[in-house]
């Protein structure tokens, strides 16, 4: 894969016209071979995206490397029993190593595991939101954001050091630095050993230097490795970068990826596709508002042609269905039985402790037959009265005081 590499050498400057800083960057083939390369500002950064214009603007392609001077480097252990306690662990961890408000500092981390130390990069916020908006303006979209030191080998036994102009790039393990020449000797004996095999001999890999460079250097406890550098600084970096550096783009910043494969292809298709879904739901449910105003207001309607017609104040069930019935238009099999038990045990209810219900019985034919026993006529005529505020036609069919000794037993027929 195609990977730009940019290197920002010198603190971002804010400008009049934005924002500006010493650049390297470097284009690297799927061979791994460099396409070009060059050193630059913000505004020949800029000349050359507009080329590459599709390189930069993929996340995945784009790999920044800054000073490790802005960048601390720690290690520690995390408490928590979950990863997702430890993620939320890990800015308090590291406050031991910070003399800054942590909530000012933008704190990432690697793999996190338990009762494992984790490799973690520290960063003020202020300088990642210029670094990247020096990026912003020259039209990059960097997917990985780390510092240049972590780009060399990450091995216990072995220290690196890169030559560069008058200083020099060192990394031990997690431990990592940016030294003035005059002082290499004395930081690569101080990073030495400390998390060392003490079986292995730690190795010394000098590139782009010599053994001529460490006049002051005990070298006894090193096996020393001169690598020539056969290519820029960068060019070396990104050789060696493997991906398993600590991405400072996390939480905040992290980036968003592009869509790959098929989904990126069918992506535009299912977007428009759930605008059309979500506006059809809409005009579904406001066709379901209206229907249901509609319908209310017909109701209302309905009721209040009722009672001017018929006289009363109460109107039970729904008034067009007992205007049909009482104008003829609808027939006994539209009565449900459901609906003449109940308006029946309405009625009933206005008569409580006169009467006792002996049996009922259905039909669609005739409608409701009721065998009741009450106190007397008076009981039978309220509920008469009862059943027609209702709509409903109450029939005697026949009536036996004999059986009953002083009560009336009556066989009553109730249809809408």
């Amino acid at each position: 894969m195609r990977r730009l590499f940019v290197r920002i050498k010198a603190p971002v400057v804010r400008t009049d016209a934005g924002f500006d800083a010493s650049v390297d960057y470097l284009v690297l083939d799927e061979d791994g071979m460099t396409e070009s390369a060059g050193r630059t500002n913000g505004a020949g950064l800029a000349e050359f995206v507009e080329t590459n214009a599709h390189l930069a603007e993929d996340p995945a392609r784009v790999v920044v490397l800054v000073s490790v001077t802005e960048v601390l480097s720690a290690s520690c252990v995390v408490p928590g029993r979950s990863v997702a306690q430890m993620r939320r662990a890990v800015p308090y961890a590291v406050e031991e190593f910070v003399a800054d408000d942590i909530d000012t500092m933008q704190v990432a981390c690697g793999d996190l595991a338990r009762n494992r130390p984790v490799r973690c990069l520290v960063a003020p916020r202020s300088s990642v939101e210029d670094w990247l908006a020096f990026l912003a303006e020259s039209g990059i979209q960097p997917g990985f954001l780390t510092a240049d030191a972590m780009a060399l080998a990450d091995d216990a036994n072995v220290v690196d050091v890169l030559f560069e102009d008058d200083h020099a790039l060192v990394r031990a393990a997690e431990q990592m630095a940016c030294v003035d020449l005059p002082n290499l000797g004395e930081v690569i004996a101080g990073v030495t050993g400390t998390d060392a095999d003490p079986d292995e001999p730690t190795a010394l890999r000098l590139i782009n230097g010599t053994l001529a460079d460490l006049p002051r250097l005990d070298l006894d406890a090193f096996a020393v490795e001169e690598v020539p550098l056969e290519t820029s600084v960068l060019g070396f970096l990104a050789g060696e970068f493997d991906g398993r550096s600590v991405n400072l783009l996390q939480d905040d910043y992290a980036v968003r990826r592009r869509p790959t494969g098929a989904w990126s292809r069918w992506r535009p298709v299912a977007a428009v596709a759930g605008i059309w879904f979500g506006v059809g739901l809409a005009l579904l449910a406001a066709q379901g508002f209206w229907a249901d105003y509609q319908a209310s207001r017909f109701q209302e309607q309905a009721v209040d042609l009722y009672r001017t017609l018929y006289g009363v104040d109460r109107v039970a069930g729904n008034p067009a269905t007992r205007m049909r019935r009482m104008l003829g238009q609808i027939t006994g099999t539209d009565e449900s039985f459901h609906g003449l038990a109940g308006q029946f045990g309405e009625g009933l209810s206005e008569i409580s402790g006169q009467y006792e219900l002996r049996g009922v019985t259905y039909s669609t034919r005739r409608g409701l037959d009721a065998d009741l026993v009450v106190a007397d006529d008076a009981v039978l005529e309220r509920l008469g009265a009862s059943l027609r505020r209702q709509g409903l036609d109450m029939e005697v069919i026949s009536t036996d005081s004999a059986q009953s000794g002083a009560r009336i037993g009556a066989r009553l027929r109730v249809s809408g």
